[in-house]
């Protein structure tokens, strides 16, 4: 990672105040790491056929919360480790081994990930974690409990990357905007290989299986996740985003599989193999990109074309065989994109389905659907089950409303286009 990409991360990712004064000072040779409890970190400001089974008994009792830890890289000094053996040997106790200095975790994040891979995941510097249990919840309606990964130089955070265990709420209705926005962006592509996820270069999540996580067939999935800077860090250095998402796409599968034996849940999930290519950003007036979405029988609207110095790019998501696939427009994503988003796992849709019929502006027809202020939610029954359909706009200003105008279109394009066959949108009316 560059410096300038490094200084980006580290505005996005700086601790409070009050949280710096309260991590514990570097371990002196003669004092094993603090470890006293912490405040209970804040959420991420915003990282499938294949499934393991059932859990065999209920989760293990909670470690300490907010626990401060340490991982120093290479090799201890000579003069540190002597210092530390002499003060064991003094206590009377012998749990140094050689090349490692006692007390410090081999692995990180609920023993999770392991060095070699926080080792890919940082350069130098020193790493501290901040984890809450596996069985605490930072939410009333839903299991969320967070583990952050810091790297320090001179007392000083650089970088933050957050790691997550959640479940997804249902009734939630900015939580599934925001979640969907960072989650299902068309920067994200499928894990593949069974994997029920998706990876960009600075997100990545895998939904725990079913068995493991107990709940009804229609409850949303528990979901584990990375998050690691803005969307879009890495969207000038496609050399870099292709690296770093190989990294999260490993990283996230790690802790997923040590959520999964910590939970004492069966099974695991493979390495992930070769990725699907990076999402390209083209133009959006170039020749034939008259359709919506590169979808037959839709047609963009010249205004989501822009012209000039306004004129707007497009991107899609390249692989479409996976949990979910979009496509989105506008000169600055991260600001003023216009979203579509299908979302074909039927667990996953289960998560948006609640907002399809529970808003006073409905959109009815062959399925069901919803008007949320800037996103619109329609529901349609395929031969998977339920299919999600999302319209998002960033920036939601003059009198044009995609999410409203568009969304019958892109349902009836993309529902044929995927199999469910002929579905019709009417509306949007309000309900009675």
């Amino acid at each position: 990672m560059s410096e300038r990409q490094e200084e980006q991360h580290s505005e996005r990712g700086q601790m409070s105040e009050e949280e710096r004064n309260d991590a514990a000072p570097a371990p002196t040779p003669d004092a094993e790491p603090e470890s006293a409890p912490e405040p209970e970190p804040a959420p991420d400001p915003a990282p499938e056929s294949k499934s393991a089974p059932g859990p065999k008994s209920a989760a293990p009792a909670p470690g300490p919360v907010g626990r401060v830890r340490r991982f120093f890289r290479g090799k201890p000094g000579v003069a540190v480790v002597g210092a530390v053996v002499g003060a064991l040997l003094a206590g009377g106790t012998m749990a140094w081994r050689a090349g490692e200095l006692p007390f410090v975790p081999r692995d990180l994040c609920w023993g999770s990930l392991s060095p070699d891979t926080v080792d890919r995941l940082f350069s130098d510097g020193e790493i501290r974690t901040r984890e809450l249990s596996l069985r605490s919840t930072g939410e009333e309606d839903g299991y969320s409990t967070e583990c952050r990964l810091q790297r320090w130089e001179d007392d000083e955070l650089k970088w933050q990357i957050s790691a997550r265990v959640r479940q997804l709420e249902q009734f939630n209705g900015r939580g599934a905007r925001e979640w969907t926005r960072e989650f299902l962006s068309p920067a994200m592509v499928p894990l593949g290989d069974g994997i029920p996820g998706m990876v960009s270069g600075t997100r990545a999540w895998v939904a725990l299986p079913q068995s493991c996580t107990g709940g009804g067939r229609d409850d949303p999935p528990t979901v584990v996740s990375l998050s690691s800077g803005s969307l879009d860090a890495y969207e000038s250095d496609p050399g870099e985003a292709r690296t770093y998402r190989k990294v999260l796409a490993d990283a996230v599968v790690e802790l997923t599989n040590g959520v999964l034996a910590s939970r004492e849940c069966q099974g695991s999930y493979p390495k992930p193999g070769k990725l699907a290519p990076l999402p390209e950003r083209r133009d959006a007036d170039t020749p034939g990109a008259d359709e919506l979405c590169g979808l037959k029988g839709t047609r963009l609207p010249a205004r989501m074309k822009g012209e000039g110095d306004f004129g707007k790019s497009m991107r899609v998501t390249t692989d479409i065989t996976g949990p979910a696939h979009s496509c989105e427009y506008g000169r600055n994503f991260d600001l003023d994109a216009t979203r579509f988003t299908t979302i074909e796992d039927p667990r996953l849709a289960g998560f948006v389905e609640p907002l399809a019929y529970s808003s006073p502006v409905r959109f009815r027809g062959d399925g069901f659907g919803g008007v949320f202020g800037d996103m619109s939610v329609y529901v349609a029954t395929c031969q998977t089950g339920h299919v999600a359909f999302l319209v998002q706009q960033e920036d939601l200003v003059g009198k044009h409303a995609p999410m409203i105008e568009l969304l019958p279109a892109y349902v009836a394009a993309e529902a044929k286009r995927i199999g469910c066959g002929k579905v019709r949108v009417t509306g949007p009316e309000r309900a009675s």
